[in-house]
């Protein structure tokens, strides 16, 4: 199978056409769509039809605004585990992060990077799945649905200072403009959503770290599934499962990946990493968010990252961070 998109997606769809009084299950036909897949959250569509799918719906409906009509439909259920992990986060630049990170779990035929600089973060969706250009309904249910994400996380109404869009000017300018509350430009470069980034820093009421890491786990082992995980990130995972256990035997993680020693070395150098670089960096992100949880004492934080002895991680973490734990809890 090729790039493909979840079915909660296409359910979405079929929920705008029918509350418009239309055969949904009719139109998924004509789009080479069986219908009965939308009952499995856990199934999926090819890029392919479900862009068929955007073009017949938007062209029956004949509403310019049909990609907002979709967003708005926007369920945590719509990105599977990573909505929850999302809500879960402890700000939503995380959970903005947690999205980049697993954003082929939603569709293997697009792309999120978010960049910050300076005083804003900027996030951008970019996919080459199909040979033509999306259907522009799709890229806006797409950039919309994050904000719908990032309103209901944070339970305040976050407006971009700036959205643009690849595709022509269209008919939804106004309705878009209306629905971001800021400007949007068409004929842009990239399809990117500009935040001030002191709006993403805040705590969200609604992280939960116990969660967050269970919502991972089942991301991981999803994108697992997919085959388009990225190495860094499963070996990442495989070594959250076993820091506690303080095995952090680089041949165990290989076996566990199904790869031999050898060939997940030579495969981390062409990324740019090692394993013992990855060991550090893991282990420096979950110390970052275990000592924002307060009822985690700075000996028990230790053991959960591997470490036999609270001073060998106090100096790890300055060695990391330049600061010792306890300045980091809250």
């Amino acid at each position: 199978m090729g790039p493909s998109s979840l079915s909660s997606w296409a359910l979405l769809i079929h929920r705008a056409l029918v509350a418009r009084g239309l055969d949904g299950d009719a139109m998924f036909r004509r789009a080479g769509m069986d219908p009965a897949n939308m009952a499995d959250p856990n199934s999926r569509y090819p890029t392919s039809a479900m862009q068929r799918l955007w073009a017949l719906a938007v062209a029956t409906t004949r509403e310019p605004c049909f990609g907002l009509e979709v967003a708005r439909l926007w369920h945590p259920t719509t990105f599977h585990a990573l909505g929850y992990s999302a809500l879960a986060s402890e700000t939503l630049r995380e959970a903005l992060l947690h999205a980049v990170r697993y954003s082929h779990v939603v569709s293997t035929g697009a792309r999120l990077e978010l960049r910050q600089d300076d005083s804003v973060v900027t996030v951008t969706l970019s996919g080459s799945a199909i040979r033509r250009e999306p259907v522009p309904a799709s890229v806006e249910a797409g950039v919309a649905s994050l904000v719908i994400l990032c309103r209901q996380a944070s339970g305040q109404q976050i407006n971009p200072l700036r959205v643009t869009l690849t595709q022509s000017q269209c008919d939804c300018k106004e309705g878009l403009e209306a629905f971001f509350h800021c400007p949007v430009e068409f004929g842009a470069t990239d399809n990117c959503l500009v935040f001030r980034a002191s709006e993403l820093h805040a705590r969200l009421p609604t992280a939960n770290r116990v969660l967050l890491r269970a919502n991972e786990q089942v991301l991981a082992q999803y994108a697992a599934r997919l085959g388009h995980t990225d190495l860094v990130v499963l070996v990442q995972y495989s070594l959250t499962q076993l820091l506690p256990s303080g095995q952090l035997d680089e041949a165990i993680v290989a076996r566990s990946l199904n790869l031999s020693l050898r060939s997940m070395q030579r495969k981390l150098k062409e990324k740019g990493t090692t394993f013992r670089t990855l060991v550090d960096q893991t282990r420096c992100e979950l110390a970052r968010e275990y000592l924002q949880d307060s009822m985690l004492a700075v000996a028990e934080i230790a053991y959960l990252l591997g470490f036999a002895e609270v001073s060998s991680f106090s100096r790890a973490y300055r060695r990391w961070t330049g600061h010792a734990p306890r300045e980091g809890k809250q």
